[in-house]
């Protein structure tokens, strides 16, 4: 029964009922609530419905309609309760509300600092249900923005607090922006875990791109900036302002730094052995390191391993060396030879001027974050089963 000028609503509460269990509340309140979008810090006070309301019932479907048309500036239906809720509607098998506008099709507000505008819930034992359900044909299926709080908060206690899925090539399953020059699109923090894990099965697990800036910066105060597990490739220059070493195990189980040997231009050398017989031998140099380097100037490194007179290098070529035993020497002895030449294929200037920070706390800096304070979940001490109606 609705008061004003009374209109009766059928004088059977079991219809009205259905009517909430089948299809909500409004199934078609098809009038525009544009200005209602713009009254969340005043909302608007309960409307008479007057005798525009009616009831219809179909025989056929057992469908009950309430049917309403707001004015240009009004909503077709406006409920408030300063106790409780506005609306609960409860359906045991499809929606609880679905409403369609012009504008909103449902919109709620709530003037309590611990308040909800709408909340949905889906009660136990559904697994497969959603509490809230967005659809967006060509636009978007969910908006959340706020001018000083918090877009979007979703929390879970057993699983994914945020999922998203995409099927097509060009987008993606989670999209954060930020136009701001120091703010960030996405954000992760964790007091003691992962703040950010990326995987993926076949393909690449992280990918990050920047156009005319860094696409990865890594910064810890304390501890790695970053860590690899598994072989790491760089197509590029690599430059560290610290040691560069490797680490390998010794005699004693322990592992140990070895250190890497650093030249003012980009060497690559090779050794191994040779003999002269009679005063006289020649080393052919492995044609995949000629293919390395240039051989127009490289330094031969000699090491007799035996009793001779002293060795020296009669030649150099593109393709070896020739060596011979000091002052007509006709020993017959091996040794050690060492090859050192500059690297081709990038420009070799002797100490090149590097344009990078030493300080390893030193990158880009992010504007201050704003402390995030998480509100607390709407109650929602509602009855968790429901009888069919």
């Amino acid at each position: 029964m609705v008061q004003g000028n009374q209109t009766d609503l059928g004088g059977s509460r079991g219809r009205f009922r259905t009517m909430l269990s089948r299809r909500g509340v409004m199934a078609a309140a098809v009038a525009s609530a544009a200005v209602a979008l713009t009254k969340a810090s005043n909302p608007p006070t309960a409307l008479a419905v007057a005798n525009m309301l009616t009831e219809t019932t179909n025989s056929t479907t057992t469908v009950t309609t309430l049917q309403k048309n707001g004015g240009a500036t009004n909503p077709a239906l406006t409920v408030t309760n300063t106790n409780n809720d506005g609306i609960q509607a409860i359906s045991n098998a499809t929606y609880g509300v679905n409403a369609l506008g012009v504008a909103a099709g449902v919109f709620g507000a709530s003037t309590s600092t611990a308040g909800v505008g709408v909340l949905g819930q889906l009660f136990a034992p559904a697994t497969n249900g959603q509490g809230v359900l967005g659809i967006g044909g060509a636009g978007i299926g969910v908006w959340g923005a706020g001018s000083a709080g918090i877009g979007v908060l979703a929390s879970s206690s057993a699983t994914h607090a945020v999922f998203g899925s995409a099927v097509a090539a060009s987008s993606s399953g989670v999209f954060g922006t930020n136009t701001s020059a120091a703010g960030v699109g996405v954000t992760g923090t964790n007091g003691a875990g992962i703040a950010i894990s990326a995987s993926s099965t076949s393909s690449v697990g992280l990918f990050a791109v920047s156009g005319s800036s860094t696409a990865v910066v890594g910064r810890s105060t304390t501890g790695k900036a970053a860590e690899f597990f598994g072989p790491v490739e760089i197509t590029g220059d690599f430059t560290a302002s610290g040691m560069k070493s490797a680490a390998v195990r010794v005699g004693d189980g322990s592992v140990r730094r070895m250190y890497c040997l650093e030249s003012p231009l980009s060497f690559f050398e090779d050794m191994g052995s040779g003999q002269v017989t009679n005063g006289h031998g020649s080393v052919t140099l492995d044609p995949i390191y000629l293919s390395t380097v240039s051989t127009d100037d490289y330094q031969v490194y000699l090491t007799p391993e035996g009793d001779c007179r002293g060795l020296y290098v009669e030649s150099k070529s593109a393709t070896g060396f020739t060596v011979g035993e000091l002052m007509g020497g006709t020993s017959t002895v091996k040794f050690s030879w060492r090859v050192v030449a500059k690297r081709t294929g990038i420009t070799n200037e002797r100490f090149a001027p590097v344009s990078m920070s030493l300080d390893p706390k030193s990158g880009p800096k992010l504007a201050p974050q704003h402390a995030v304070e998480i509100p607390d979940l709407p109650n929602t001490t509602k009855p968790t089963t429901l009888a069919p109606r």
